[in-house]
């Protein structure tokens, strides 16, 4: 678990100097964890939220030290197709498969800037991104979970390789945020092919933002340390 990782990380004792939270679903049938959360909300988003806050005190420093630390927050494109729907969270009232991936994705983003205004002048920049059409196996293991839906993926994934990207091609946006020295700019921005790009006004909402962070407090926050 989450939880498990952060504790065994501490007992180390080593500096973090970069931590980058990629980890993900796609396409699962509504399915609640032993937690209480619908899991692609807690998969993709508070398992990233509450990883983040355990390690920040390392990170913090670290970064005392070295001036440049980095928190990279992988999302999606498909966080444009999303709406923050706080009192639906968890398929109260509407529940999709791609939406609620979609939904996830929205919230990395706004988790990005949350983040970044708690971070000030204290040598951490935080960037959240998309990293393209991948060829991964994510749709795999998601949404194509029968046999026929597998086949269909099989013949569809043939017509669309030539748009997808390679995993390492994948991975460029992620890296370039992680170690490139000129994005060290301790202030928060969404990048799409290695470039500053402009996220949905919902995930660059302060209010939506700040709204999003409360939430995700009030539901980690028996996991979190003293």
């Amino acid at each position: 678990s989450t939880k498990d990782f952060t504790v065994a990380f501490k007992e180390k004792n080593l500096p973090l100097h970069l931590l980058i939270n990629n980890a993900g679903i796609f396409g699962h049938p509504q399915t609640m964890t032993e937690d209480g959360n619908e899991l692609h909300f807690q998969v993709n988003y508070l398992s990233h939220f509450l990883l983040t806050l355990e390690l920040l005190p390392i990170i913090l420093d670290t970064a005392t030290s070295t001036g440049d630390c980095r928190i990279v927050i992988v999302s999606s494109r498909m966080h444009f197709n999303s709406e923050f729907i706080p009192d639906n969270m968890n398929g109260e009232q509407l529940y999709g498969r791609i939406s609620f991936y979609s939904h996830s994705k929205l919230y990395n983003v706004m988790h990005g800037y949350a983040l970044q205004r708690r971070l000030t002048n204290v040598g951490i920049t935080v960037s959240s991104l998309q990293p393209g059409f991948v060829d991964t196996e994510i749709l795999h293991k998601g949404l194509y979970d029968s046999e026929t839906k597998l086949a269909l993926w099989k013949i569809s994934r043939v017509f669309l390789k030539p748009t997808m990207k390679s995993p390492q091609q994948g991975a460029a946006t992620s890296l370039n945020c992680a170690v490139n020295p000129e994005l060290n700019k301790q202030q928060h921005y969404y990048y799409d092919s290695c470039n500053v790009k402009a996220p949905s006004s919902q995930a660059m909402s302060f209010e939506l933002q700040e709204q999003l962070w409360e939430i995700s407090i009030n539901i980690v926050k028996d996991w979190m340390t003293p």
